[in-house]
């Protein structure tokens, strides 16, 4: 009984002293709380007002950085000319069966016009939207396809590539090229005429 008591005992002192240490300093917070409570009262119809001019910029910025464009259409992204040549609907091989309704194909052409080397990427840097705003990101297509639209393209050189998408049908498909590290994002505006429907 002496050995349980002991043991019972040393449970009990760990358990206060953790309990000891896990609110030791809530007294302070409470004041700092309330003085940051009464800060943010008296800044803040400062605060909205920046929030709301911030906003605007943003929008602003946003606009500057996104180019609307149509197909045949060239962006220029940070040194990077991109280039959407054309579009297809494809109807895949005998192993290729759209799991939406239509395999969607894109020809881009990327011309590196800086002095580094640049690394394109068909799934990083490339999404198709449809007219209700759903993403799409590159499939696998065994037929139909001349050349993959991913590589290293070196300063003053080209390259191009296809991209296939399997989509449901609809009336307009936006295709977004951006880079996720860096800023600017260029979209084309693909209408069906574009597809040949």
């Amino acid at each position: 009984m002496n050995k349980i008591s002991s043991i019972t005992l040393y449970l009990l002192i760990a358990f206060i002293l953790v309990l000891s240490g896990c609110g030791g300093d809530d007294a302070d917070n409470g004041n700092d709380k309330e003085s940051q409570d009464q800060g943010t009262e008296e800044n803040g119809d400062d605060n909205e007002e920046d929030a709301a001019e911030d906003e605007k910029n943003g929008d602003k910025q946003e606009d500057k950085d996104t180019e609307e464009l149509s197909v045949g259409d060239s962006a220029d992204l940070e040194g990077l000319k991109v280039t959407l040549n054309e579009v297809r609907v494809e109807p895949g091989g005998e192993f290729d069966e759209p799991e939406n309704d239509q395999f969607v194909v894109v020809n881009l052409t990327a011309e590196n016009n800086s002095d580094e080397e640049i690394v394109v990427s068909s799934i990083m840097n490339v999404e198709l939207y449809d007219e209700e705003g759903y993403s799409y990101t590159t499939t696998i297509l065994t037929e139909g396809i001349q050349g993959q639209f991913d590589g290293t393209v070196a300063p003053d050189k080209k390259l191009r590539g296809e991209i296939p998408f399997d989509v449901p049908e609809s009336g307009e498909y936006e295709l977004h090229f951006s880079d996720p590290f860096d800023s600017g994002r260029a979209v084309w505006i693909i209408t069906s005429e574009d597809l040949g429907k």
